[in-house]
């Protein structure tokens, strides 16, 4: 059960795992590659494949987004990964590659956007405890945020994305009961698709819970990812540590790239800056982190198909 009651407060009640036992990746992390300045490099691999490839490199749980396991075809690709030997921890809805949310999903200022991306969400957050059996669903901000300067409402945006959280996480407590809601957590990031994202970290984020009605709050905190914080400028180990001295380090995704404001990199962890590797690891440890480790690792450009695990 994701929950349970601690001194009459909810807390999350997450699988225990002793620190480097237990690592999820996502479906999307093994794929044909390719992006603006780059063509598909590598075929398309079956999910048996990808699990396969996985339980290899050491992986014990994997991840989907509603575009990449939808609920037509969440049972199929449960046997699947069952078969194959791994679980699922997390499951996500595609707020960011779709057409209708080309310029903001929880923010928008058009309220069947807001509709869709808060439909979309509900809808998997029921696959997730129904079929997935997961842990954890993840928000990554997506396209949610601000395309060009003065393009919406600011105070809007912001209470807009308080209001779709809210009336998602109500829906989810009311229907699953606090036993069986799902962690929710925000994956921050400053930018990217938008010029400028909501939220942009983890002190944004936890700005936007203390909006939200105080007993809705124990039920949403944080998957921080390496190359986000490290984008805003952000020391990823600090905000590791507080997101966890907020009890709300819910989940981790690691990855690793240029320690200043760039792109997301998504190289392997610790391949660029070794000692921040280190660094999160320690911080992983002190702050008792217990839980599935993600990696959001995408294989590089040039990589074959034999090579996808490798990252």
């Amino acid at each position: 059960m994701p929950f349970k009651q601690q001194d009459g407060v909810w807390v999350p009640d997450l699988p225990e795992y002793p620190l480097g036992t237990a690592f999820s990746a996502g479906d999307w992390n093994q794929g044909p590659g390719g992006g603006r300045f780059i063509p598909e490099m590598r075929d398309g691999l079956t999910l048996a494949q990808k699990v396969e490839n996985m339980r290899r490199a050491g992986c014990t749980h994997i991840e989907f987004h509603d575009t990449e396991a939808p609920r037509a075809q969440a049972k199929q690709f449960t046997k699947i990964v069952h078969d194959g030997g791994l679980k699922i921890h997390m499951c996500t809805a595609n707020l960011f590659r779709r057409p209708e949310f080309v310029g903001s999903n929880f923010a928008s200022r058009d309220s069947k956007v807001r509709k869709a991306a808060i439909e979309y969400t509900k809808d998997y957050i029921d696959v997730g405890v129904n079929i997935f059996d997961a842990d954890v669903y993840v928000y990554w901000n997506g396209s949610n945020g601000i395309v060009i300067p003065l393009s919406t409402d600011y105070l809007g945006a912001y209470k807009r994305t308080v209001e779709s959280l809210q009336e998602i996480l109500e829906w989810m407590i009311k229907t699953y009961g606090a036993e069986k809601a799902l962690c929710f957590a925000f994956e921050p990031k400053p930018n990217e698709p938008p010029g400028w994202s909501i939220p942009a970290d983890v002190g944004e984020a936890m700005a936007i819970i203390s909006m939200l009605p105080a007993k809705l709050q124990p039920f949403i905190g944080f998957n921080p990812e390496t190359c986000h914080s490290q984008m805003g400028g952000k020391r990823y180990a600090m905000e590791l540590g507080l997101a966890a001295s907020l009890g709300k380090l819910f989940y981790t995704h690691l990855n690793g790239g240029s320690e200043n404001p760039k792109f997301d990199e998504d190289r392997a962890f610790g391949d660029i800056n070794f000692s921040t590797a280190v660094e999160i690891v320690y911080t992983l440890k002190e702050v008792g982190y217990n839980s599935v480790v993600g990696m959001d690792v995408q294989p590089l450009p040039g990589d074959t198909n034999e090579q996808q695990a490798e990252s």
